[in-house]
């Protein structure tokens, strides 16, 4: 039986014959923060956003890769999002146990669109630019 790793917890996954990984699997972490006690509040939990990334074996988002991601907030804290390819199968059992993605997916939608998240930087030149 396989299993996969995330966040130092085995996940078991059951085999299914000729399922393709197609799904893009999105795990948050904080690997760096500004808090009294060092802490995330939502450490050790599975934050996790899947999307279906391929169709007939091409992908739909030219620009997305596997890897880590990070985002620096400026204040103290960073965000890491590791995208891997998994089968929708296991993507189903690990989102099962996902606590959601604390209202990051914005995160997810850049680096599916852009390959990448965009700096502090260039999103306040955004929010400049619209108002």
């Amino acid at each position: 039986m396989k299993s996969t790793i995330i966040e130092g917890v085995e996940y078991k996954l059951t085999a299914i014959e000729k399922e393709n990984k197609t799904v893009a699997l999105f795990i948050l972490t904080m690997p760096k923060n500004n808090s009294w006690n060092g802490k995330w509040t939502g450490e050790g939990n599975l934050y996790a956003y899947s999307q279906v990334a391929f169709r007939r074996g091409k992908p739909i988002y030219s620009n997305l890769k596997e890897g880590n991601f990070y985002y620096d907030f400026g204040d103290g804290w960073v965000a890491n999002v590791e995208v891997r390819y998994v089968t929708p199968s296991e993507s189903k059992k690990i989102m099962r146990k996902s606590k959601g993605f604390c209202g990051y997916t914005w995160m997810c939608d850049e680096i599916m669109k852009l390959g990448r998240i965009r700096t502090v930087t260039e999103r306040r030149a955004d929010n400049v630019q619209t108002s």
